[in-house]
């Protein structure tokens, strides 16, 4: 055996050191959480920075916690025994305009004052008896409006108290309109949702439930001036409360009066409460959603049934939904319910849960909801372990549970990280300063030297983050939480750099990229989702029900849908008509959204005109199913959601229906801009119509800018006013944003597109034949493109949103998604930022030329059609102003002001939920809209483009030598397309203007 042994030898002691290495790989490869040990930190050491006072962030108002723990401080406490009433209407003064006195609102009688219009205001006066905090509330009635919640600001004595009092939110009341709705396939659909209304009473609170109280404001004795002030949606004012804040009771003082009180623990009862019966919700994203796990009740193996509530959309804070329940006798219950808790990875979610509209107890403020990737039972008061679940008092009869999402866990731990994200960009700040935009990294730039305590400062950022490790840790995160990960990278780089400080300057591209990831990461986590099947309310004695099925049945259920998905039609959306005269629509976007559109269909166009119709879903950004199926002639009869580049391509090959045959195509092409038609013009003829359209606007900081001197009315208008101001931008450590996208190359032409419309050039010449980019205006048009990146040095690649809301980049040219990530996810700038219509270029008339595209998707009818008039019809209706605005209201209630419709229809656009500033600047943009000219062979086009800008930026090219290669290939590629389709001869465009894209080869 031994010498068998030693025959191996070799053999096993490797074996042996790989195992080794294993282990020692597998356990060294995670963070390290003593990272910190044996780092000495002097709590003493200046942090601030030499730019702490130049940050906009000292213009901005402090945090409601900095507020609450500066006067705290200084020894300020709650006040007792006050409370005062103010009446709407009993107002010290209101705007001149905006207001209106109401009457018969409701169950209330009397009168109201409604803020009507945005920015009308109303000012209320009152007393308090004594320094300290007080809280305040005020019923109110959301009016007809533009579907969003309410929103207003408050000021007392004239300032904004804290950033968070410039939004407080005020939620409407929807419930479902009737009942489901059944396809011919058993399919079960979500009614609509409509608003109910009716007065509300709301405490003023953090808009997005990162505490758990509502706020506290500090006053002096004596008089005091409070300021309501519009700022979205009218509302009528019913009272405002002032008052000394409420001690809610804790658990254990609630508990102890059980027995006082004579209350006994019922017996018997098992009650559950389907959570996709909800009676009432404060948005109408919340909505009843499909399950498949095999207790999920009710559950049907054939069909889709909506049988859970919530999910990924029921995530913001605020948001509230409520259901009813009936106990069969008075006493003591159990509470908790049957959930899915998977959206973040190890950690968990928080609700407020109150009953019948009060708190039960302090602990009712933050009920945990713990992740794991399967259903669970959460027991309202102990974990999934706990035997002594809360025990709750409900009278016999009907009560009302409400579960409203909560983000106090995280409120101050978010609000650390994004304090210390601040406080990275200041640090890299003041290194830009001392080695430039683009450093030698091999100077020796002594920065210790140049920059007070630059170690200590890393130092203490790493802390910042390690702690913050440590409270999820406490909160119940699992260990490993690929969620916590981006604390550990930035924790690591900032002990790495403080360990070498010749390193930052090479470094700082991971620095800047950091503080992205660290932005992106606090607004996942304020996402707070979580997935409802049902309520449960029990007895003691009667055991909880199982939380999931188990693997047998999972199995089971996996092979059956996978076993059936081999016949089921997944295209198909709706009803499904079969043998019949049918129009046969195909939609490129999401399932949710073609379920948006074809509940309209079948309620609105099928319900008019008689025509029935089947619409299909395909890949969106997949043209290519379009393309082969129009050449296996299975085409269908209609397609939306088409890339504007795409129906060129068809139209060259005699595929799609020109509508301008049609009687009425004038009066239906005035529903859009001019400039947004013209992609889709080929030889005389017009073969798509535009369905939605993005947009290119300049946004920018207003206290930045002030602090640079710069007013809201010299905000540039002129790309020449641009390069002003960059180098006062870089001379503080800033800088100017235009996009470009290096790993997308065909977004080049986008983005250099307004620049060439501004010299009141084309891309090409001669109808198509030819390129112009080798013009003399195009040429100047590359070098103002080009100069920005290359004369200027500003970024070639950055992520706009975070660095703007750091104030790295207090200005610069974003699309429509950096417009609602503002709106929705930088609560802290509200009031701070602004947008105006993008740069231009100075015309011999005195007009500035702000021309610019932007990407759309179309809406074409297939010439293989045998429904030519209804498949016009069809078009019409979808593009008309009322189903636009329709389609864009359900498709909001549906996913949130995230997907806010950007809709090419000039007049649904003016109806949609845009505050009236913001839309006016879109619609002075659109004054100037004009798209690109598509041709034959224009793929080469955008190739170039893209080659164009790294030749000259990246390798240094003269702008002439780079132009003249591209110009040279771009004509060679249209002179063999049109070979290729026989064009040579004859006129491809009837447009001069230019257009977006190509056909592809």
């Amino acid at each position: 055996m031994i010498r068998s042994l030693s025959k191996y030898k070799v053999t096993l002691i490797v074996i042996a050191a790989l195992v080794c290495f294993f282990l020692w790989w597998n356990n060294s490869r995670g963070y390290n959480d003593d990272a910190m040990a044996g780092i000495a930190l002097d709590a003493g050491i200046d942090q601030s920075s030499i730019l702490e006072g130049e940050d906009a962030s000292s213009k901005l108002e402090p945090s409601f916690n900095k507020y609450v723990d500066s006067w705290s401080e200084q020894g300020a406490s709650d006040t007792t025994d006050f409370s005062i009433t103010l009446s709407s209407t009993d107002y010290e003064g209101i705007s001149e305009s905006g207001t209106q006195i109401v009457s018969g609102l409701g169950d209330q009688p009397g009168q109201a004052l409604a803020l009507m219009d945005e920015d009308s205001w109303a000012d209320y006066s009152f007393e308090v008896p004594e320094d300290g905090y007080y809280q305040m509330g005020m019923s109110y009635y959301a009016m007809e409006g533009k579907r969003s919640s309410v929103v207003r600001s408050l000021q007392i004595d004239g300032k904004y108290p804290f950033f968070q009092a410039k939004k407080l939110e005020f939620q409407r009341m929807w419930k479902e309109a009737g009942k489901t709705w059944f396809d011919n396939q058993n399919n079960e659909f979500n009614p609509r949702r409509e608003e109910t209304f009716g007065w509300q009473y709301r405490e003023f609170r953090d808009a997005e439930g990162k505490t758990y109280e509502p706020f506290r404001f500090y006053l002096t004795k004596g008089k005091h001036t409070l300021r309501l002030q519009a700022v979205r949606e009218p509302a009528a004012i019913g009272k405002i409360d002032i008052y000394s804040p409420v001690k809610v009771p804790t658990y254990a003082e609630v508990a102890s009066t059980y027995e006082q009180k004579g209350y006994k623990k019922t017996a018997g009862q098992l009650i559950k409460a389907q959570a996709e019966l909800s009676t009432l919700k404060s948005d109408p994203t919340l909505k009843r959603i499909e399950d498949r796990e095999p207790l999920t009740e009710p559950f049907k193996k054939d069909s889709i049934v909506l049988n859970t509530f919530g999910g990924a959309s029921w995530r913001t804070g605020g948001q509230w939904a409520e259901w009813e329940i009936e106990v069969p006798e008075s006493g003591l219950y159990e509470i908790g319910a049957r959930y899915g808790q998977w959206f973040l990875n190890g950690m968990p979610t928080q609700r407020t849960v109150t009953i019948d509209g009060k708190l039960p107890f302090k602990e009712m403020n933050e009920i945990s909801f713990p992740y794991k990737a399967e259903f669970q039972v959460a027991k309202f008061g102990g974990d999934s372990e706990s035997k002594e679940p809360y025990l709750y008092y409900l009278e016999k009869g009907k009560h009302t549970i409400r579960m409203e999402v909560q983000v106090g866990a995280l409120g101050r731990m978010l609000e650390t990280v994004t304090d210390t994200t601040r406080k990275m960009s200041l640090l890299g700040r003041e290194v830009i300063q001392v080695t430039g935009t683009n450093p030698d990294p091999n100077g020796d730039w002594r920065l210790e030297q140049n920059i007070a305590n630059l170690v200590q400062r890393l130092q203490l950022m790493a802390k910042s983050f390690d702690d913050t490790i440590k409270g999820l840790y406490e909160l119940g995160v699992d260990k490993g939480s690929s969620e916590v990960s981006p604390l550990y990278e930035a924790r690591d780089v900032l002990l790495s750099m403080s360990k070498d400080t010749t390193s930052i300057p090479g470094r700082m591209l991971q620095f800047n990229d950091l503080q992205a990831s660290l932005g992106t990461w606090v607004n996942g986590l304020s996402k707070q989702s979580l997935l409802l099947d049902y309520l449960i309310i029990k007895s003691p004695d009667t055991a909880w029900p199982k939380p999931d099925a188990g693997w047998l049945a999972r199995t089971g259920t996996m092979i059956y849908d996978f076993t059936s998905s081999f016949t089921k039609n997944y295209g198909g959306i709706g009803n499904v008509y079969e043998d019949e005269k049918v129009l046969d629509v195909w939609v490129a976007r999401g399932r949710d959204w073609v379920d948006i559109i074809k509940q309209m269909i079948d309620e609105d166009f099928t319900t008019e005109t008689g025509i029935k119709v089947n619409v299909n879903v395909i890949p969106a950004q997949q043209m290519q199913v379009l393309l082969l199926a129009s050449t296996a002639g299975l085409a269908p009869d209609v397609a939306l959601g088409v890339e504007g580049e795409i129906p060129i391509d068809y139209a060259v090959r005699n595929g799609l229906v020109n509508l301008e045959e049609y009687d009425d195509y004038d009066e239906v092409a005035a529903r859009f801009r001019p400039g947004a038609l013209i992609p889709y013009k080929y030889n005389n003829g017009s073969y798509a119509l535009p369905e939605n359209q993005n947009f290119n606007m300049l946004f920018y900081r207003k206290d930045i800018l002030q602090q640079l001197g710069i007013s809201e009315s010299e905000i540039p208008d002129t790309w020449q006013e641009v390069m002003d101001l960059i180098p006062i931008l870089q001379q503080n450590g800033m800088d100017f944003f235009y996009p470009h996208a290096p790993n997308n190359p065909a977004l080049a032409i986008n983005e250099f597109a307004p620049f060439l419309f501004q010299q009141n050039s084309e891309f090409y010449r001669e109808d198509g034949k030819y390129s112009n980019l080798d013009s003399p205006e195009a040429m100047k048009a590359f070098k103002l493109w080009t100069g920005l990146f290359t004369n200027f040095k500003i970024s070639k690649q950055a992520d706009f949103y975070n660095r703007f809301r750091s104030g790295e980049m207090p200005i610069g040219v974003a699309d429509y998604s950096t417009y609602v990530l503002l709106s929705t996810a930088a609560p802290e700038l509200t009031g701070w930022w602004g947008m105006k219509p993008m740069p231009g270029t100075p015309q011999e008339d005195g007009q500035i030329n702000r021309s610019t595209g932007g990407l759309a998707q179309t809406g074409m009818i297939f010439k293989d059609t045998d429904m030519k008039e209804q498949s016009w019809e069809f078009l019409k209706w979808w593009t008309s102003a009322d189903t636009q605005e329709r389609f864009g209201s359900e498709l909001e209630a549906l996913l949130g002001v995230e997907a806010r419709w950007n809709t090419a229809n000039i007049e649904a656009l003016k109806r949609m939920p845009w505050q009236s500033s913001d839309i006016n600047a879109i619609l002075e943009q659109w004054e100037w809209f004009k798209e690109r000219e598509v041709v034959i062979g224009g793929y080469y086009t955008t190739r170039h483009i893209a080659n164009i800008w790294n030749q000259i930026v990246l390798n240094g090219k003269i702008p002439r030598e780079a132009v003249e290669e591209g110009v040279k290939e771009i004509d060679k590629e249209l002179r063999k397309k049109r070979e290729e389709f026989g064009l040579n001869d004859a006129p491809a465009s009837s447009s001069q203007a230019t257009s977006k894209g190509g056909d592809s080869p």
